[in-house]
This record gives C-alpha cells, sequence and structure tokens, in this order.
C-alpha cells in the first residue's frame, strides 16, 4: 500500500478577507477553518441558505449511467478484478474550481500552479472536500457527496473495460495532461483537452480526487461505500493521477491512499449525487 507522505508547503496566493490570518502550513497541511469554525457560514448575515445557493457558482452535474461494470486493473493493489452493478449517478463534468470553493470558503489559498477561477482548487484535504460536499447540500438541498471509488473508476471508463477508454485512433496526450505533455510548475487548463465517452473531461491526469472511499483490499463487496463511523482517522482513496504523474501509470483503475487531514498540492475533488 502507498500512502502519501508529507510534501505541501505553503504556496498558495493568500485570498483570505482582511483580519483572517492563514493557517501555518508547515510539512504537512491540514484542513483550514475560519475563526469559530463558521466556515461556509459567510453568507449567512446577508441572505438565506437557498439565496446563497442562486447566488454563487455551482458545479455542473452530468449523468452517469449505471450498469454492470468490472472494477480493477493490473496494478498489485488493484487486483483482483470484480464486478458490480452500479446504480445511475451524478458527477461533476470537471473537478471543483477555485470559484466555487471560494463561496465555500472565502479563505482558500489558491495554489500558484492554479491560481485561475476555473482552475481546480486543489491543496484540500478530504476533510476539506467532505466538508464543501455537506455544505453544498445544504444550499442546494439536494444530496451531494464524493463519489466512491468504484463509482469513480466507472464514471473514468466511460463504458470502456480496458485500461484507457481511448478508441483507436485517440491518445492519452488528447485526453489528459500529464509528466509526459505539461510543465510541473502550472498546472494546464483541463477543458482544453477531450472528454471521455461519459463527457466528463480529465478523468486522467489533471489532479489527484478524493473519494469517499476508505482505501482497502480488492474485492470490495459494498461498492467502496464508507461506513458510517470510520474511527479513527484512516487512509481514504485517491483516484487518477495528476499533470505531474507519468503517462505509463495513469490507468482508470490507479488508486493511491492519502491520510484523509493532507491537503495535497494535486489533489481535488469533483461531486456527486445519486438519482435517488
Amino acid at each position: 500500500m502507498r500512502i502519501f507522505e508529507c510534501e505541501w508547503s505553503q504556496t498558495g496566493r493568500p485570498l483570505r478577507p482582511a483580519g483572517v490570518q492563514p493557517s501555518s502550513l508547515s510539512s504537512c497541511a491540514v484542513a483550514r477553518t475560519l475563526p469559530g469554525g463558521r466556515r461556509g457560514d459567510f453568507f449567512r448575515p446577508g441572505g438565506s441558505v437557498r439565496e446563497a445557493y442562486t447566488r454563487y457558482p455551482r458545479p455542473l452535474l452530468w449523468l452517469v449511467p449505471g450498469g454492470t461494470v468490472t472494477v480493477g486493473g493490473d496494478e498489485a493493489d488493484a487486483r483482483p478484478r470484480f464486478t458490480v452493478e452500479v446504480e445511475p449517478f451524478y458527477l461533476s463534468k470537471v473537478p471543483v474550481t477555485n470559484e466555487q470553493f471560494e463561496a465555500f470558503d472565502p479563505g482558500y489559498l489558491r495554489a500558484d500552479h492554479a491560481p485561475e477561477d476555473d482552475d481546480p482548487a486543489v491543496g484540500v484535504s478530504y476533510e476539506d472536500a467532505a466538508a464543501y460536499c455537506r455544505w453544498y447540500a445544504e444550499v442546494s438541498r439536494k444530496p451531494m457527496r464524493l463519489p466512491t471509488e468504484v463509482e469513480w473508476e466507472h464514471a473514468c471508463r466511460g463504458g470502456a473495460s480496458g485500461r484507457l477508454y481511448l478508441e483507436p485512433p485517440e491518445t492519452l496526450d488528447q485526453h489528459a495532461w500529464h509528466a509526459g505533455n505539461s510543465d510541473p510548475r502550472r498546472l494546464p487548463r483541463l477543458r482544453d483537452k477531450r472528454y471521455n465517452p461519459f463527457g466528463l473531461y480529465a478523468m486522467l491526469g489533471g489532479v489527484w480526487e478524493w473519494t469517499a472511499s476508505l482505501y482497502r483490499p480488492y474485492p470490495l463487496d459494498d461498492l467502496g461505500r464508507p461506513p458510517e463511523d470510520a474511527g479513527e482517522p484512516s487512509p481514504r482513496v485517491l483516484r487518477g493521477g495528476s499533470f505531474r504523474t507519468p503517462p505509463e501509470q495513469l490507468s482508470c483503475s490507479l488508486r493511491r491512499a492519502a491520510d484523509p487531514r493532507l491537503a495535497l498540492p494535486d489533489a481535488g475533488f469533483r461531486v456527486a449525487k445519486s438519482l435517488r
């Protein structure tokens, strides 16, 4: 099992409101909070929760069809392969952006390598991502959440069964930003690449993406759904690779474990929603 180690240093451009000091980030960053734990509540003095939903940028959700899917691959921790039924669900077309995340946490520090409004929010922990989903569920009055790793892999494959979802003569470079075609100092624009067969951008490369699933050996018997109470912080699953991942390592079955409290510089997330 490979668990991401502490590799984050303070590189973000401060965008905090006047009088709010950024967290002190050392070799390992943890989830950031606003004074008094009021993260996500900044809109309340000026309006209702529902008004916040209509006033601030929202992720575009895309329908992912359900079906019988085979999960797993050639990686050591992606074996054995197993077959499961996945219900249809919605998934954001791209990872949550800086602009969208700042609607939840106005004190969020944008990364120097991803500073634009429509760049993915990176340097966020699993706990940050889960908190955003809870906040978004409240303001939207819809059951927003993180995808499980099984849902994520199904969405990545786009109905294909191989290591990648590409159909000849398509190439990985047409679909993904990776270490072979990217400047490691700047995350490229994700929408400059093609979307996958399900209409989703950057399911390979770009940024690592947090899922709701605990990191466990295969096969999974519960679609990777997290328990109601996971107890002490346990490693969560990251998927997809990033623009700093070697291209030969990218696959829809690639999975990594990370401490849920770590704010990793190349990690972001998507939001999901069940149909029922």
